[in-house]
């Protein structure tokens, strides 16, 4: 008893006495105003938690510690995520569309494997053994595509990591390239292989690691899965960073042209295979590739495809793609919103749409917007998407105003109700996202007040972090 008197003693003196005895010294202090965010982040659905806690951990007030432990509950979090991987399309999707507003939720990366590789780049620049434990454990576990939906697996960062990691986490080579090969081995989709082309030209160093790798990327494409629509949405794009591996290649001394005769191989597959309806791009495929034989200047070493190779094939179904604005309502707001713009291929000068006249009609729409409700629309999603989109669109428009404000707001009022179905969160998070960006412009004041004021959980704390990071300019 009297011992531990005389250290409480001691630490109120000042603190010399304990460490005399061997104590260690107290925690350092942390910043109250991020300790509060980062409670507030837990009581948020689990993928916007674990994207404010990497947020956070980006924060010049967060020292090295405490940044690892909040991206080590980030990557616990990320596992909540109701989608498993982000989705996207290299082929033409009208963005005023279903399939559009599939392509914009997802821009948001609020998955799994998108949330967790974010954590692991972050966490390379405090502890590399670490991050390269995290890596480890992420698991892909990607599907193939289907026909009658043109988006499909995209996990290109995934492969970025790995080169990254590969390159800057193990101090022997040989623990590099083996670590490196293990992780490449999970490819085997269309949509991977670009990525995968890319890594590989990356990482690689002199001729005998290129020949090594040309022969491993041969067989991922060789025992790749079959996937119509993924074919569909990469080909071109394997036949360009494929060419860029093999001029790579043959700058550094490889002999031959095998990354261009295995990819010739393998397109002449997939040309064979039934592919979906809508597939565009395999009837400039040939053309394609026998022109990046010519860049390459390989077109002495491997034949060309004939331009026949992709006629006659056995079609599977198609993409129907559902646009907005069909019903009555919703027409009538889309066309006033265009006039409100103005035709021509930008917006109307700011001169004009200062204009009393211009106001009220900005006014008279917003209110208009502010009274449809869902009842004609085909689904709640349709709705709240294109509802959204006049709400931004008012926004961008419109010159500081009482109008102006009154949009904010009752736009934020609306994304205060909508946050409920889990499946339409990232759609949700995507306009929250808007919000944001306009927060780093002239509007940041407002903007981050009405995300305060709305008390709706996730919007107030990413509001509150806002105010927190260095601000941006546009």
């Amino acid at each position: 008893m009297r011992r531990a008197v005389a250290l409480i003693c001691a630490a109120m003196a000042g603190g010399g006495a304990l460490q005399a005895q061997g104590l260690s010294k107290a925690p350092p202090r942390r910043d109250p105003a991020i300790e509060i965010l980062v409670a507030d982040a837990a009581i948020v659905p689990p993928e916007f938690s674990s994207d404010l806690l990497i947020r956070i951990a980006s924060l010049p007030k967060v020292d090295q510690a405490w940044r690892r432990e909040l991206l080590d509950d980030a990557y616990m979090r990320a596992y909540g995520a109701p989608q498993q991987y982000r989705l996207a399309t290299n082929e033409q999707i009208p963005p005023d569309s279903r399939q559009g507003a599939e392509v914009f939720a997802n821009v948001t990366a609020l998955t799994r494997v998108t949330l967790q590789i974010r954590v692991v780049q972050l966490m390379a620049f405090v502890d590399r053994a670490h991050a390269r434990d995290l890596f480890e454990w992420i698991d892909l576990n990607l599907a193939p595509g289907t026909c009658a939906n043109p988006l499909v697996p995209s996990v290109d960062e995934y492969y970025t990591t790995l080169t990254l990691l590969a390159r800057t986490a193990y101090r022997y080579r040989p623990d590099a390239l083996n670590f490196f090969e293990l992780y490449l081995w999970r490819a085997h989709l269309p949509s991977e292989m670009p990525a995968v082309a890319r890594s590989i030209d990356r990482f690689r160093f002199g001729a005998i690691e290129a020949a090594y790798f040309e022969g491993l990327f041969r067989l991922l494409l060789q025992g790749s899965t079959t996937d119509p629509r993924g074919f569909s949405s990469a080909d071109l794009d394997i036949i360009s960073k494929s060419t860029e591996l093999q001029i790579a290649d043959t700058a550094m001394g490889v002999p031959g042209s095998n990354v261009l005769e295995a990819v010739r191989v393998y397109l002449l597959a997939q040309l064979k295979a039934p592919r979906c309806a809508d597939n565009s791009t395999a009837v400039v495929t040939p053309s394609t590739f026998n022109a990046a034989l010519r860049r390459a200047k390989a077109e002495f070493d491997v034949k060309p495809i004939d331009e026949n190779a992709a006629r006659l094939p056995t079609l599977l179904g198609a993409t129907h793609i559902d646009m907005y604005w069909q019903t009555a309502e919703a027409g009538r707001l889309h066309d006033a919103a265009a006039r409100l713009r103005g035709t021509g291929a930008v917006a109307l000068p700011l001169r004009v749409r200062q204009t009393v006249e211009w106001r009220n009609q900005a006014e008279a729409l917003l209110i208009d917007v502010e009274r449809w409700s869902a009842a004609r629309e085909s689904n709640e999603r349709d709705y709240f998407y294109q509802k959204s989109v006049l709400y931004t669109w008012l926004l961008e428009l419109m010159p500081q105003s009482v109008v102006r404000q009154r949009a904010l707001r009752s736009f934020v009022e609306f994304l205060r109700r909508s946050e409920t179905d889990v499946n339409q969160r990232a759609l949700w998070f995507a306009f929250v996202n808007r919000l944001l960006e306009m927060a780093s412009g002239p509007y940041r004041a407002e903007v981050l007040a009405a995300m305060e004021e709305s008390h709706q959980p996730t919007l107030w704390v990413y509001a509150r972090l806002e105010r927190q990071a260095p601000e941006r300019r546009p």
